[in-house]
């Protein structure tokens, strides 16, 4: 994958030509250490920025703008990597090479709508408290959803003093407080912080300089970046946590600590390891625990390569809590051991090698390969992760299993009788946060 790059008026500008889309897409990713309180504000920002602007003051009206550029679209949110907060904005557009009679020159419009999208906010108070509301809502539903409130309630057990704990769910109380001038506070910290764009599609690289030659900022402030998340704690006991609450089923989190991160020799074994024992429907912990055993109604892992966590979620009944744990442990002991499937393993390999090829066909693999560069994480071609998949021993899956550390079990014991019962079934809970 050939990618160009170029400095520009206070930002990197990455350009890869990829002949195969019809389509362009246009990028931009504004980075910031990652706090609880900014997390609020950039969630309330990235709304506000792509429903209005200073040109098209209405969400009414950007829409109908958008919709006269034959569609184009224009996404804005933020994600977590690492310990960084990761501002974003995606317009993806027609290449007008393809289209017969069109006057316009779609590329540099989606340009001009990305730099009026960032430097043209439009920040006003009747929008701002909609946006507000809407945030305290999705967050009070993140609540009345019981999988993703044991989620919650996890990981403030397992991380108490680990910035990685802090989400928009957990931040009720900063979501009531938040205010118009905080979030153009935020604004204005966004405008210094790094940034990143890029373009992908059939698009030459001169057109792509001279578009992005009228877009411009001052010079970023300099912030310490961690996009490897390296703190950590160390695990004296194993925290069993059980908390009862009116639900149908139980819903059991296994959190495991590694110091494999992505940058380790032994990522691929532990990547292999997570898709072996809970990846898909062959997996060991599907195979074992749902359909040999009985045991859970749902079950599946989780490896957070930038935090070297791994987390294995099921559902099951609060009678079977006992017998899942050890089914649980004795798999992963098996894995620690090297007593490995092979049919496990080489079935996992052919799905996984398969997946990197399908996804190298699609624009965001562009934008994963330019997070990879920035983070000084190399991406590889859908060849290299092929080979190195297929590469993968058992020697390396044990080592990888060897390498976790149980650290917190939590279960939200469902109690049925009260599910039945209690209809409008309020948490109080909430309120903590």
């Amino acid at each position: 994958m050939k990618i160009n790059k170029m400095e520009m008026n206070g930002y990197t500008l990455y350009h890869i030509p990829n002949k195969k889309f019809k389509t362009f897409t246009i990028g931009a990713y504004f980075f910031r250490p990652l706090d609880k309180k900014g997390l609020v504000e950039n969630s309330i920002l990235s709304n506000i920025l792509m429903k209005y602007n200073q040109k098209y003051p209405s969400e009414q009206k950007f829409s109908h703008h958008l919709e006269d550029l034959y569609g184009m679209s224009l996404y804005a949110g933020f994600s977590r990597i690492g310990l960084v907060n990761n501002m974003n904005f995606i317009i993806r557009s027609i290449n007008d090479k393809f289209l017969e009679n069109c006057e316009e020159n779609l590329f540099q419009e989606a340009v001009n709508l990305l730099n009026d999208t960032i430097n043209l906010p439009y920040f006003n108070e009747e929008y701002f408290a909609l946006e507000k509301s809407l945030l305290i809502e999705d967050i009070e539903r993140v609540y009345d959803n019981k999988n993703q409130y044991a989620t919650l309630k996890f990981v403030d057990i397992m991380y108490p003093n680990e910035t990685c704990k802090y989400s928009v769910a957990s931040s009720y109380q900063e979501a009531k407080k938040v205010t118009l001038d905080d979030v153009k506070n935020e604004y204005e910290k966004l405008m210094m912080a790094k940034k990143v764009f890029y373009v992908i599609g059939d698009i030459d690289f001169n057109d792509v300089k001279i578009a992005f030659d009228k877009i411009s900022f001052k010079t970023y402030k300099e912030e310490q970046l961690n996009f490897l998340d390296l703190e950590t704690k160390q695990i004296e006991k194993v925290n069993e946590i059980i908390e009862k609450q009116a639900n149908k089923q139980s819903i059991v989190l296994m959190g495991y600590r590694s110091e494999i991160r992505e940058n380790d020799e032994l990522y691929n074994g532990m990547f292999l390891l997570n898709h072996m024992l809970g990846g898909f429907f062959h997996s060991t912990l599907f195979q074992e625990v749902r359909e040999k055993h009985s045991l859970a109604y749902s079950i599946s892992s989780d490896y957070n390569s930038r935090k070297g966590t791994f987390v294995i979620n099921a559902g099951i009944s609060a009678d079977k809590f006992s017998k899942f744990k050890n089914i649980v442990n004795k798999i992963i002991e098996d894995y620690q051991n090297g007593i490995i499937d092979d049919d496990t393993m080489n079935l996992t390999k052919k799905m996984l090698i398969n997946a990197q090829y399908k996804l190298a066909d699609q624009p965001s693999y562009g934008a994963s390969a330019i997070l990879k560069e920035v983070a000084n994480l190399k991406e590889k071609s859908p060849e290299e992760k092929a080979a190195s998949i297929e590469k993968i021993t058992k020697d390396e899956i044990m080592r990888a299993a060897k390498n976790l550390k149980l650290d917190t079990i939590f279960m939200l014991e469902g109690t049925l009788w009260k599910y039945l019962k209690i209809k409008n079934f309020k948490k109080s809970i909430i309120l903590k946060y």
